[in-house]
């Protein structure tokens, strides 16, 4: 009993580790095999990431504000201390 509940852990484990560090041309393509049969999956909703708010989800249609560019002559500086 031990040894499957290890097992059970381990492999959700791994397959959120695999979810979370995946392409996203590679988990676009799972989800689009999982969805074949026309409604998705519990994993195929949870590996879809394409439809989320906020900036760069496209589900608002707005987008996000632009990037305002630093003024001119103020530049981001870096310090680096020798130890």
């Amino acid at each position: 009993m031990q040894e499957l509940a290890v097992v059970l852990i381990v492999s959700l484990a791994a397959l959120y580790l695999g979810a979370k560090y995946m392409s996203a041309s590679l988990r676009a393509r799972i989800v689009l095999r999982l969805t074949r049969g026309g409604r998705p999956s519990a994993i195929a909703r949870w590996l879809d990431k394409t439809g989320g708010g906020g900036c760069g989800g496209g589900s608002c249609g707005s987008g996000c504000a632009p990037k305002q560019p630093d003024p001119p002559g103020k530049h981001r500086v870096i310090k680096l201390h020798q130890r």
